[in-house]
């Protein structure tokens, strides 16, 4: 039977198995016999799909009416017939006893075929497809070019076309197309661009609909009595729920009615048009600016308007009632609406910003009459975790006070039946008393050394702690949590008590044998005193050295899994990063680095790798390691140094590299040597809780340039007790192939399985340290400051990796020859190597910018870490 056949499946006859068919059964496990109709479903079925591959793919074809229609029209019905045969197939299997676990098995192999057929199709088809179907504006959906196309989903044959997710995708179009009718702009588009694509004509004037004047009129009249059936709703004084729907009611009538007035398209009526419109404009502003828009009231509108894309959920969950209804309104203004969303952006930030603030705080002041756990002032590490806790609580006063001001306003504080469930911080009694968390911290500061308190305040800013008593120091801490204390007004106190001592003991020493004189005969004057004072430090600035404190004395470290290495941890991964910080060479302009004439070098087969390298001396007398580049003329040179430079803007540890020629030509790249680093050799049950932190970090730079070579010999120790990844020649080899997984290690296993893999499959079998854990928090700021990097200054770094890369044709070229073919619609033969680059650059800037969506689904889904999906929202806990 021919693929191009129309004919239906045919019959096939069935008979009893033969005594020699089962000879070679087990006895005691008699396989049960099938039904003529199991075996004709079966049978159907097969056929059905086999037909679909063809139609899929076709094979050449001998005879004419065998050919598959080269119209996309065409050929998706033919498609979707064959999947309809394939779905009574299993229909009539179902009927017959198939197992559910065959009926699931079945039905998955035909969503996956569906699913494999309309990917295959490019937008072009896609949209054709869609509009012969009944979709309208097929072209205002699939805008951001991200992911699978949405009219992929609608006209999969495989799902009913009732379904709510594909009646979302045409009330998306639709809501789309009535905003370019008010004269706003779809993804660059215009209501003019749309009706070119679609070879229609557009409205006369950009209306939704031709209306005739008495529309217009009634439709002016519509807005209106949706105005009077809003203050009537308005009037009703028992506020529930019933008070609540008739008005959401009346809010999405009104909506609507000035929606439709505002798309109407009624030339004849010409400057009266606009008039009239204006005019409904006015009266909706006058009703809606003078009434308290509950988030209740607002929450079904919201609702629709996040079905058809018109609010992001970012919006919807942080802006107020009157926010909302001004970015679903028609007519306001583009500034206003840009203003409003970048507003939502905000709240979102500090939303996480107080979740993650109050979480470490509770951690260490748990409130409700309970001591504060901190650690003992004097025990390794604890001044800076406690000068920590002390800012960071004024911090979650501020972000409590500033986000208290809006949350309730909102849908997820006002609409919800939970709305402290996510963010406790919020919550009835959780606002952080500045009175009582100073009683607190005194109660436990009095057990402390006063020596130990100094160096505390230190921490904080206070640089002449050794000479300010125990109140001073107590005050000077608390200042950071409570505005009652002043920390300059307490430093000047500590210099005028002091300088007033050495006024009083330089008067004594002056006039030994005086008398004795009255008991305040012996004190300066202020004259003396302001004398001596201005000859002391000054402390507005900042500049005056920092005075010693004592030494603190040796302590034992605190037990693994106690409270006080919890506490410690706190700080411990700033602690860690400053530790590698300080260890690696300082970035030198790479220009500086190429003037630099660095000798012949010596063999250094000792540091093994891949790439044959030499040591050579800087012109300051410092060790560098030449790695050549033999095959690629120096493209993998420029793909080392680009992606230790990429590390570094996102603050990730990385010995800076440069691309380097040799006097004899030769090209590689050239980087400074670590000093007295140490290999990284401990297994994942020794590993601390900075280290395990720290790798997640390298991990978060090591997926976005594409490096999966991490194992432990490219892992260093510094010499403060840092860590940090060196060899990152292999950067971009997968790029666009590789894979966010646990499981994904492309350069084998054992000793070659990354470090960040070692680490994941510790974590998920128990064997890290008691107490120490994955933490998503740790990837958030390394995420947030790659983020911040400009597109086009990742495009600039990364341009000669990407075009001497192309031309060289590296290990990634195939897959981005293969990405701009798809792209360009074009064959790959024609593919150059500008636009082999050009899909190079597109793709990192868009793993840039996907790197918060793509870790938090990571640890969620793969590593079964809940908090991970708070990284969306710009943290982690």
């Amino acid at each position: 039977m021919g693929t191009g056949s129309k004919s239906s499946h045919a019959s096939y006859a069935v008979g009893p198995t033969t005594a020699s068919e089962t000879d070679d059964v087990v006895s005691e496990a008699p396989p049960q016999p099938m039904s003529d109709e199991e075996i004709q479903a079966k049978a159907d079925l097969l056929v059905a799909m086999n037909l679909m591959e063809e139609i899929a793919d076709p094979p050449y074809a001998l005879d004419p009416e065998d050919e598959v229609p080269t119209d996309p029209v065409d050929r998706y019905d033919l498609f979707v017939a064959q999947v309809e045969d394939a779905q009574e197939a299993i229909e009539k299997l179902k009927a017959a006893g198939a197992s559910d676990e065959e009926i699931e098995a079945r039905t998955k192999a035909l969503k996956a075929q569906t699913l494999a057929y309309l990917n295959s199709l490019d937008e072009d088809d896609l949209r054709k497809i869609a509009a012969a179907k009944g979709f309208e504006h097929p072209a205002l959906v699939g805008l951001s070019g991200k992911g699978q196309h949405p009219l992929v989903h609608w006209l999969d044959p495989a799902y009913p076309s009732d379904i709510p997710s594909k009646e979302k995708i045409q009330a998306a179009a639709l809501n789309r197309y009535n905003e370019l009718l008010a004269g706003k702009t779809i993804g660059g588009m215009t209501l003019a661009d749309l009706h070119e694509i679609e070879g229609t004509e557009p409205p006369l004037s950009g209306g939704a609909w031709k209306a005739t004047p008495d529309e217009v009129t009634a439709s002016a009249k519509a807005v209106s009595a949706s105005i009077d059936a809003w203050n009537e709703a308005s009037k009703t004084y028992t506020y529930g729920p019933l008070w609540q729907e008739q008005r959401a009611e009346a809010l999405q009538t009104m909506l609507a009615a000035e929606q439709k007035l505002a798309s109407a398209d009624c030339p004849e009526l010409g400057e009266d048009l606009a008039k009239t419109k204006a005019e409904a404009k006015l009266a909706v502003d006058e009703v809606l600016a003078h009434t308290y828009m509950h988030p209740k009231v607002v929450e079904p509108s919201v609702q629709e308007a996040l079905a058809s894309g018109q609010l992001s959920e970012t919006e919807a969950m942080h802006l107020g009632g009157h926010q909302l209804v001004a970015l679903m309104r028609p007519n306001t203004p583009e500034s206003e609406v840009e203003s409003l969303k970048a507003l939502a952006i905000k709240r979102q930030e500090q939303l996480a910003d107080l979740d993650a603030g109050y979480a470490a705080h509770i951690a260490m002041a748990p409130g409700g009459g309970q001591p504060l756990n901190l650690p003992p002032a004097g025990d390794p590490g604890a001044p800076q975790t406690i000068a920590a806790w002390a800012k960071n609580a004024g911090d979650v006063q501020d972000m409590q006070t500033g986000v208290k001001g809006w949350y309730a306003n909102t849908q997820q504080g006002g609409a919800s039946d939970t709305p402290y469930a996510e963010h406790p911080a919020l919550g009835p009694g959780k606002h952080l008393h500045p009175g009582d968390l100073t009683s607190d911290f005194k109660s436990w500061a009095a057990k402390q050394k006063l020596s130990d308190l100094r160096t505390v305040a230190a921490e904080l800013g206070m640089d002449n702690n050794a000479k300010a008593t125990r109140a001073q120091v107590q005050n000077y801490i608390a200042a950071s949590f409570n505005n009652k204390y002043d920390q300059q007004a307490i430093k000047d106190k500590v210099n005028a008590d002091v300088a007033k001592k050495e006024a009083a003991k330089a008067a004594k020493t002056a006039a030994p044998a005086a008398p004795a004189a009255k008991p305040d005969a012996g004190l300066a004057s202020d004259e003396a005193v302001q004398a001596l004072a201005s000859k002391l430090p000054s402390n507005s600035t900042g500049a005056a050295a920092k005075p010693a404190t004592p030494a603190a004395k040796p302590a034992k470290a605190p037990k693994p899994g106690s409270f006080n290495a919890n506490v410690q941890a706190m700080m411990a991964a700033v602690q860690h990063a400053k530790a590698t910080n300080q260890d690696l060479p300082a970035r030198v302009d790479a220009k500086e680095v190429a003037s630099w004439s660095f000798g012949p070098g010596t063999t250094a087969s000792n540091l093994g790798g891949t790439y044959a390298k030499t040591i050579h001396a800087a012109p300051d007398g410092s060790q560098w390691m030449f790695k050549a580049d033999h095959n690629h003329g120096g493209a993998l040179g420029h793909t080392e140094a680009a992606a230790s430079h990429v590390l570094s803007l996102g603050g990730v540890p990385a010995v800076p590299v440069y691309h380097h020629k040799k006097a004899d030509g030769t090209a590689g790249s050239i980087q400074p040597l670590l000093k007295d680093a140490k290999p990284f050799t401990a297994s994942p049950s020794q590993w601390t809780q900075s280290q395990v932190d720290a790798i997640v970090r390298s991990h978060v730079g090591s997926w976005l340039v594409g490096e999966h070579d991490g194992h432990q010999d490219n892992w260093l120790a510094t010499s403060s007790g840092g860590l940090v990844q060196i060899d990152r020649g292999q950067a971009f080899k997968h790029f666009g192939a590789d894979q966010l997984s646990v499981g994904y290690a492309p350069s084998g296993g054992g000793g070659f399985t990354p470090v960040h893999q070692k680490l994941y499959q510790a974590a998920l079998g128990g064997g890290l340290a008691n107490g120490v854990k994955i933490n998503p928090a740790a990837a958030h700021p390394v995420i947030k400051q790659f983020e911040s990097v400009p597109d086009a200054q990742l495009r600039s770094i990364l341009h000669s990796t990407a075009h001497e890369g192309a031309k060289a044709g590296v290990a990634w070229v195939p897959q981005m020859r293969s990405r701009a073919a798809k792209a360009l619609k074009i064959p790959q033969s024609q593919v150059t190597h500008e636009q082999i680059a050009t899909a190079f650059l597109d793709h990192a800037v868009e793993r840039k910018n996907n790197l918060r969506e793509n870790f938090s689904d990571f640890f969620v889904k793969q590593l079964g870490l809940p908090s991970g999906a708070s990284l969306k929202h710009g943290g982690g806990s």
